[in-house]
């Protein structure tokens, strides 16, 4: 957990003063190749085309067709920027694209609309890991920029290939909507896993058995959500500006996908809050609970205590060296010591019942 958050105030101080300078700076750390994927479709077929080198995407994207270009991997910051000027993108929207930190938000050109997101994934080690998305859709086409190769979007390219849902009739604002669906659709399962967990720790508070790093547990989970949070919650204005302001890009007909969009994003907000008062309940209830079981260790102590008190009191009367005390010569002092003695214990304890003490 602590290398967890060690990691991430690595990654926010390795964002540098771009505007400095004219030079492109990769701001992740997820080193692989860059793999650049063209699928290229009409309502009659499609073509699908994978290279490395961007000098060749300029004569494949066609007029008349749907373009959806994938890019994986943004470490290759030259190629990352032709692409951007390719677009006609300005250094700033460049630089955005390869800061694997970047604020979420939606910027409306007048012929093209640019997003940046993130999406997340759980590591072999069980700790969140965040995925840097840029997408960008013009009139004709759509770019899909990722860090890494992992398969976000493998079932659009399905249904484009099967023509599912006649997905290759729809315009591009279609495509558009698709990829962001797929990235909120991935929120929610992160979601749905953390609240697996919150009710795992609730379940063992409620037995009174909470494992003993439960502590590290929830305060992990919060981390969690607070990254969430932070990667979905600037997206609100803007989404809001996207669908209400007019858009050249986006054809009234798939305007209801993309309040269908709106929707499940506010619902993706609304159950972060929830899961976080969730948290702080637990870790009140968890707080309260060790109190109660100190409070009860406590009344035990307290309880001996109060019976050996007047056990001293008689041993420590008994035990002056005074020569004038006749019962240290009785007969029977050493047996009417402790027939006190339990008569004190028993008499103590009824009383201590009798008060409801104990």
């Amino acid at each position: 957990m602590h290398k967890q958050a060690s990691n991430l105030r690595k990654k926010h101080r390795h964002i540098k003063n771009n505007l400095l300078t004219d030079e492109y700076i990769y701001t992740g750390d997820r080193k692989g190749e860059m793999h650049i994927y063209l699928t290229q479709y009409d309502a009659d077929n499609y073509i699908q085309h994978s290279f490395t080198s961007p000098e060749k995407l300029p004569a494949l994207i066609q007029n008349g067709k749907k373009n959806w270009i994938h890019i994986s991997g943004l470490s290759d910051t030259h190629t990352v920027a032709l692409i951007g000027k390719t677009l006609g993108l300005h250094f700033t929207d460049i630089q955005d694209i390869l800061t694997s930190q970047h604020i979420a938000k939606i910027e409306t050109y007048e012929d093209k609309t640019f997003l940046i997101l993130n999406t997340f994934y759980y590591s072999e080690n069980k700790e969140l890991q965040q995925e840097h998305i840029c997408i960008i859709m013009g009139k004709e086409y759509v770019f899909s920029f990722q860090e890494s190769d992992l398969p976000l979007f493998d079932n659009i390219e399905k249904a484009i290939t099967q023509n599912t849902a006649r997905v290759r009739n729809r315009p591009t604002d279609y495509l558009f909507c698709l990829l962001i669906n797929n990235v909120f659709s991935n929120y929610l399962d992160i979601i749905a896993t953390l609240e697996d967990v919150l009710g795992t720790m609730e379940d063992e508070i409620i037995t009174g058995n909470p494992r003993d790093d439960f502590g590290n547990r929830i305060q992990a989970n919060r981390r969690d959500y607070l990254q969430l949070k932070k990667s979905i919650l600037p997206l609100k204005d803007d989404f809001n500006k996207l669908i209400h302001n007019e858009n050249k890009l986006i054809c009234d007909e798939d305007m209801i996908y993309f309040n269908d969009l709106e929707d499940r994003m506010l619902f993706i907000i609304q159950s972060i809050e929830i899961c976080r008062e969730t948290q702080a309940s637990l870790l009140d209830l968890y707080f309260s609970n060790n109190d109660l079981k100190m409070n009860e260790i406590m009344k035990r102590l307290t309880v001996v205590t109060t019976i050996f008190i007047p056990l001293t009191f008689v041993v420590g009367v008994w035990g002056m060296n005074f020569k004038s005390m006749p019962e240290l010569e009785w007969q029977y002092g050493y047996l009417m010591a402790w027939g006190l003695m339990g008569i004190i214990v028993i008499g103590v304890w009824w009383y201590i019942k009798k008060q409801h003490w104990y």
